[in-house]
């Protein structure tokens, strides 16, 4: 073996895993903790302690293997994801939230048998484990700095892991751990919750294209008061006669009273055109000369240019709905017609 494919051999069985993604860590954590107390203090009629132990990114086995059963597990199902996450409360901790929740005595501990849950205890541990998954989203949430738009829900339950397979071992997933003291007796058990890195990353994907969305907002009063003032500002149209090339010889000779030939077509193709950038100008329509109460006046012979009609429209539109109102529709840019002459390009506005 070439010393290279050694190195490459050692590197795969030290199994590393990817760092957390989250950012905010410690205010997620802290969130998590009060946000549990906050949901189970109302099922089980006494005071409630959550303490997060850690927060680690592992491999999937090492995650599992922590949890012992039997265990109230409830399979996570995160929209658009396609590994779904898990929580669990274990045995004791189960046992101490089924009681309490049936009206036990917050103030006498015992220790609870170990037992396998029957269909009431999975009936009451779906109440708990609804609890928890609120808190983290609601957690999770804080730490992105806006709501999770991505659905979080309870799919299935367990209580043993032999009857289920996340995803394979050795996918990186970010692990919860938590102490949970309960009542004046001091109850106590313990809450894991596993999230694969793959079900955060559409989490945070989601939220990150909701936030670029958010940036260019179409009833934004501001870009509506400044649409308006553009949509008002005036706009100067030449309307252009006849041009002809010169050169810079016949430039120079070029005297008062020296008479220019223009054709006579020219009184039926007067362009109306728009000054552009650059010293560049654009044809707006095609006029033929004629005169109103002693003024001449230009009658257009052909409709605007399709695009400049657009792009008013949806500026005009724009700056006339109420900030309230939803985004303007686009008009479908046309194919942009041919230049009548090279020196003046028919682009757009």
């Amino acid at each position: 073996m070439s010393a290279g494919a050694s190195v490459l051999t050692k590197k795969l069985r030290q199994g590393g895993v990817a760092r957390s993604p989250l950012a905010e860590t410690d205010l997620i954590v802290e969130s998590f903790a009060r946000g549990i107390e906050d949901r189970l203090r109302p099922i089980i009629k006494t005071m409630v302690t959550v303490t997060v132990d850690g927060v680690a990114v592992v491999k999937l086995a090492k995650a599992t293997s922590r949890i012992a059963t039997p265990a109230m597990m409830g399979v996570i199902e995160v929209e658009d994801a396609d590994t779904p996450a898990l929580v669990a409360c274990d045995a004791a901790l189960s046992n101490h939230l089924i009681d309490l929740t049936l009206g036990g005595d917050p103030a006498s501990a015992h220790e609870p048998a170990a037992r396998p849950f029957t269909a009431i205890d999975m009936a009451l541990g779906r109440l708990h484990l609804d609890a928890v998954l609120q808190a983290f989203t609601h957690a999770l949430g804080i730490g992105f700095g806006r709501p999770l738009t991505k659905a979080l829900r309870i799919r299935d339950q367990r209580q043993n892991l032999s009857q289920l397979r996340l995803a394979p071992d050795y996918i990186d997933v970010l692990t919860f751990a938590a102490t949970v003291s309960l009542g004046e007796a001091g109850r106590t058990g313990y809450i894991s919750l596993v999230l694969p890195l793959s079900a955060l990353d559409a989490i945070r994907a989601s939220i990150q294209a909701r936030t670029q969305t958010s940036r260019e907002r179409p009833n934004d009063l501001w870009k509506a008061l400044m649409r308006r003032a553009a949509a008002s500002a005036p706009v100067r149209v030449d309307a252009v006669l006849h041009r002809q090339r010169l050169s810079l010889a016949a430039l120079e000779t070029l005297r008062v009273g020296q008479v220019l030939e223009i054709p006579r077509q020219s009184v039926e193709e007067i362009r109306l055109t728009i000054p552009q950038p650059g010293g560049r100008t654009a044809v707006l329509a095609t006029g033929r000369l004629g005169s109103y109460q002693e003024s001449k006046v230009v009658k257009l012979a052909m409709a605007p240019d399709p695009r400049v009609v657009a792009h008013i429209e949806r500026a005009l539109r724009a700056a006339g709905q109420s900030p309230d109102a939803g985004p303007v529709p686009a008009a479908p840019e046309p194919a942009p017609p041919e230049a009548e002459n090279a020196d003046i390009p028919a682009t757009g506005i």
